[in-house]
């Protein structure tokens, strides 16, 4: 027991050290209503890999059109990745209907021989492209109508290689798709803290944005095709790699946040989750590493004294201690996001997300390593 207790006190403390660390730099960052100024344009390409979105790009592509950013600097290219719906033909249709939108569609056929699946479709949009600033986000978003003016200010205050965005969920419904919510504010909040930490690890891509010459610096998504998914992260690390943390900034401004949908089924989450984690095998970098292992040590933890607490029952108390533990150090964090979100209605979700979440993080961190998810209707095994 007396082993036991050193390192769960370790592993304790490691996970406070963090969590808090984390609540500290994000209250750091200054988050203004509007803090862009514009005298002079950056053209910029906006990028957008789509497959079976038809029944959600086109709130995507009005939101695009109502940009205060001017037409003349800006592009946007749409990638149908093998659509079997009529993507294809929505996005034309709005095309036609808007030409003043720079705007154009590529179709890629299905190929076996394609692993990287978003990935080569963003590469093929790239390749294209004539902006000196790449701008990716999803089919199923929509953005502010100062998305790209507030980006593009911030790019040209700090000329930094790459602007990681906020994103957040809305049309959240159910109970169900709240405690998403609440679980993916963590996740932004934890990745744009440990940014202004000066420890990138974490990024969205449906809110991504990095210089058209540091991607072909880096080579891209090249050496990462072995993942489906890591469009974004693989990218950040390649980029820090490069350029140092410093060169990686967080946006600071609520116009720049992108929002999205919380999946409507458990299968579809569960699906998404293992698509996320599932690229995690392929991460070489110390400070995803770090944190990745302090995380699902400290809730492996909470499990397995509850399990052995059968056996040894003293280790029920140090399972009860250590969830309780959990629910205060957690909370700083969580509470600072849903306040800057204006979503202080989601910590009602707070404990029972807690109590979900214990067995959730371990079994997707554990079966991401062996099982194949779907995606898209594609079944993929990284």
């Amino acid at each position: 027991m007396d082993v036991i207790s050193i390192v769960l006190i370790i592993i304790t403390f490691a996970y406070f050290f963090l969590i808090l660390t984390y609540a500290y730099f994000f209250k750091r960052i200054n988050y203004p209503i509007s803090n862009y100024q514009l005298d002079t344009y950056v053209n910029i390409s906006i990028i957008i890999p789509a497959r079976n979105e038809s029944n959600c790009i086109l709130e995507l592509m009005q939101s695009i059109k109502n940009q205060t950013y001017p037409n003349q600097f800006m592009e946007v290219i749409v990638v149908d990745d093998a659509s079997t719906d009529n993507t294809f033909d929505v996005v034309n249709q709005f095309m036609n209907q808007y030409p003043e939108l720079n705007c154009k569609i590529i179709r890629i056929e299905d190929d076996a021989f394609k692993p990287t699946y978003k990935k080569f479709a963003i590469t093929k949009a790239i390749q294209i492209s004539t902006g000196n600033l790449i701008i990716t986000t999803d089919a199923d978003c929509i953005v502010d109508s100062d998305w790209i003016s507030s980006i593009v200010s911030k790019y040209k205050q700090t000329n930094a290689k790459m602007l990681v965005g906020l994103v957040a969920y809305h049309k959240d419904e159910n109970a169900f798709q709240k405690m998403q919510n609440l679980e993916f504010l963590s996740l932004i909040a934890s990745g744009a803290a440990a940014i202004k930490f000066g420890f990138p690890i974490m990024c969205n891509g449906a809110n991504l944005i990095y210089e058209r010459k540091a991607f072909d610096e880096v080579n891209g998504f090249n050496s990462d095709d072995k993942f489906a998914s890591g469009d974004d992260v693989f990218l950040l690390l390649k980029i820090k790699k490069r350029f140092g943390a410093k060169s990686i900034i967080v946006l600071n401004d609520k116009n720049t946040i992108v929002y999205t949908q919380a999946k409507k089924s458990l299968t579809e989450f569960v699906h998404q989750r293992l698509r996320w984690a599932s690229k995690t095998k392929g991460y070489k970098d110390f400070s995803i590493l770090f944190v990745a292992g302090i995380v699902f040590l400290y809730n492996a933890s909470i499990i397995l004294t509850l399990l052995l607490g059968v056996i040894y029952q003293e280790l029920l108390l140090y399972s009860l201690g250590l969830f309780l533990f959990k629910i205060i150090v957690d909370f700083p964090i969580l509470y600072l996001v849903v306040k800057f979100m204006n979503r202080k209605d989601l910590l009602f979700y707070y404990i029972p997300l807690q109590i979900v979440y214990l067995p959730y993080v371990l079994i997707i961190g554990i079966i991401s390593n062996f099982v194949s998810y779907k995606w898209k209707g594609r079944i993929i095994k990284d």
